[in-house]
């Protein structure tokens, strides 16, 4: 029997898409998790923006909770790799922020049913611009801190 690993290798992904799974992991690594990312994201992007970001990330994880297919595979915060789940919610993420809607529904139908589609193609849009934009300032402006890997 040949057993395939749980854990792809992050080497692939954007800073944004990295960004993704690092508040989706934080989120579900507790209070002090949440409290880092936050503090993070602000001192990144500023109250405003990551406050709107942090808001449309716990939207986006209600329509999962509300209409999701089945419950995702999260890694702890200091896991290196990624699951499956984590790099198609990325990928779906990353596409709604683009503005690439057919490949974002083609990964939202794995993630949520029908009704929750368009509604999750919104609200992750508005979670991951702020995202990109952070990762689009780090390679301009060095004064901006690196996008944490995990």
């Amino acid at each position: 029997m040949q057993h395939t690993a749980i854990l792809k290798p992050d080497d692939v992904l954007r800073g944004a898409e990295k960004r993704v799974i690092a508040v989706l992991r934080a989120w579900h690594g507790g209070n002090h998790a949440q409290n880092e990312i936050e503090a993070d994201l602000t001192a990144s992007l500023g109250e405003a923006r990551a406050t709107a970001c942090i808001t449309a990330f716990q939207q986006m994880l209600g329509l999962l909770a509300k209409h999701g297919l089945t419950a995702l595979t999260i890694m702890p915060v200091d896991t290196k790799g990624i699951s499956q789940d984590e790099a198609a919610l990325a990928r779906f993420v990353m596409a709604a922020t683009e503005q690439r809607r057919d490949s974002a529904l083609a990964e939202a139908v794995f993630l949520v049913a029908p009704a929750g589609l368009l509604p999750l193609l919104c609200v992750a849009s508005r979670f991951g611009l702020p995202l990109l934009c952070e990762e689009c300032r780090s390679r301009i402006l060095p004064s901006i801190a690196p996008v944490p890997r995990h």
